[in-house]
């Protein structure tokens, strides 16, 4: 089974604030890997309006919000050194760069609670009440408490 190797570089891991990269979620898949001139192209044409932001993209037009990462993680951006010549070998990724919030865009409509990605966002405060460890006094304290509620 092939192996993901990540090389890490702690200067792009804790980098000052300006090292951080403008980031933007949207909702395409774009055939290249290359640098892209985001601010001349594109974040120019960005408006706010009602509190949503709206831009368009290859004539789709875009609305979206500035979201944060959620407190406690690191968003990182990979790039692979070298496509593996087959599925067998082994890929490597090295840190590119790291952000603190993002844009998200969704095509005409407002993001929501209902989008994808903020469903997956509230997966992780599920998962970590579930990891929470729980110890004997907890238990006891909470019957403590259910049992005085009930009275």
């Amino acid at each position: 089974m092939p192996s993901i190797i990540i090389e890490i570089n702690s200067k792009q891991i804790c980098g000052d604030e300006k090292s951080n990269l403008n980031m933007h979620f949207l909702p395409a898949q774009i055939k290249g890997d290359g640098d892209a001139n985001v601010d001349s192209y594109f974040n120019v044409y960005t408006r706010q309006e009602q509190g949503v932001l709206t831009n368009s993209l290859r004539g789709y037009p875009l609305q979206g919000k500035t979201k944060s990462v959620p407190t406690n993680y690191k968003a990182l951006v990979l790039q692979e050194t070298q496509k593996p010549l087959d599925e067998e070998a082994d890929r490597v990724l090295r840190i590119k760069g790291s952000f603190n919030e993002f844009t998200y865009w969704n095509y005409d409509k407002i993001p929501s609670a209902s989008d994808g990605y903020n469903q997956a966002m509230q997966l992780l405060d599920i998962v970590g009440a579930l990891s929470t460890t729980i110890t004997e006094q907890d238990v006891l304290k909470e019957i403590e408490t259910k049992k005085s509620s009930s009275k």
